[in-house]
């Protein structure tokens, strides 16, 4: 891929975000986002191969602009215990409000949309949440703080379910539940989730009143 400068990069990654978070328009092509940019199409090719590389590294370089996704990642790097999996699902509850018009886009898109789901697939997947919740959770079996029946994996997938873009839409968007109830009830989950199920019987949740 050819080299461009890092003010040229930065400002169709930005130009991309604003599309798809302002005006809600994933389906923007290159030629828009060319456009949008102030560069040539030809540079976004030569830049990033092809939309899904754009996309890949729009979310990537939203990583950087602020201080959640580092957090995410040096707490994945050492947390060994309870609290740091709480710390690691605060930072990403932190980042997920900043994130939502873009991200709700690529989780509901990725099923049609193949360089929609190459994006969603490396931020929640391949270098994002999923990583680091089977990191910590590792490292917490490998410390003896999880059953002995417990998959720290299946663990990782089951947090993740609980922290996805789409139960933030239903719960905070559509039911309108607060920021501080949607994080408190993630706590809660993870926790019963952690906790384990008895006799192998799974954990059943009491109703909210």
């Amino acid at each position: 891929m050819t080299k461009i400068s890092d003010a040229t990069r930065a400002a169709i990654l930005e130009a991309a975000w604003n599309l798809m978070a302002e005006q809600r328009r994933l389906d923007a092509g290159m030629s828009e986002i060319a456009a949008a940019a102030g560069v040539s199409r030809q540079t976004l090719f030569l830049a990033f191969g092809n939309r899904a590389g754009v996309l890949v590294a729009m979310a990537r370089h939203q990583d950087t602009l602020g201080d959640q996704v580092p957090r995410m990642r040096q707490i994945a790097a050492t947390g060994a215990d309870r609290p740091a999996l709480h710390a690691f699902v605060d930072a990403w509850l932190d980042y997920l409000p900043l994130v939502y018009p873009v991200a709700i886009q690529l989780e509901t898109s990725s099923l049609s949309d193949a360089d929609a789901n190459a994006a969603w697939q490396d931020r929640i997947f391949s270098q994002g949440v999923r990583v680091g919740l089977d990191r910590i959770l590792g490292q917490i079996a490998a410390g003896g703080g999880l059953d002995a029946d417990q998959d720290p994996a299946r663990l990782a997938d089951l947090c993740l379910s609980l922290l996805v873009p789409s139960a933030w839409r239903y719960l905070v968007v559509e039911r309108g539940w607060t920021a501080e109830a949607f994080a408190n009830s993630r706590h809660t989950l993870i926790d019963a989730l952690l906790a384990g199920a008895p006799h192998g019987k799974p954990t059943r949740c009491a109703r909210p009143g």
